[in-house]
């Protein structure tokens, strides 16, 4: 019994250790996940249905999180899978699944990717959203092209 005690003390710390992971840019604020259920193994964290993970103005929901963490309990990548929506008050990012890496401060997202940036919309099998400098990549799905709809400022005035 003691030592299922210690083992719960242990992933409570790692699960509650220091969440380093920056999903919006330059933030210091704490990284707030949610889910209806969660799980701590190893160096691991997956949580599932209906995952919503915050932090500052950044939002990122999904069906599935797994969650890949250093020996001090910092994300060290996030793997959202399901639904994929990720948002940070400028644009939204959604697709099936999306893959955050902190040492790059990149967001993958693949399959059926849309982004919206106002009025104006692209799609894409891939995208890759640099946190930190807003720079985005798009790359189609094999077979297919990236496109977009723009409006022009006479198109706003109508």
């Amino acid at each position: 019994m003691t030592s299922k005690i210690i083992w719960l003390v242990a992933i409570l710390l790692v699960a509650t250790g220091p969440a380093s992971a920056q999903l919006a840019a330059s933030s210091d604020e704490p990284v707030d996940i949610t889910g209806d259920t969660a799980e701590f193994f190893d160096s691991r964290a997956v949580w599932t249905g209906h995952v919503r993970v915050v932090q500052a103005e950044a939002i990122l929901t999904a069906e599935r999180l797994e969650a890949q963490l250093s020996e001090e309990g910092a994300f060290q990548s996030i793997t959202a899978i399901g639904s994929v929506r990720y948002s940070n008050g400028k644009e939204a990012i959604t697709g099936e699944r999306a893959i955050f890496d902190d040492a790059a401060r990149t967001i993958t997202i693949l399959d059926n990717v849309i982004v919206t940036q106002g009025k104006q919309v692209m799609s894409a099998g891939k995208v890759t959203y640099w946190v930190d400098t807003g720079k985005v990549r798009f790359a189609p799905e094999a077979g297919k092209r990236i496109r977009g709809i723009f409006y022009t400022k006479s198109d706003d005035q109508s």
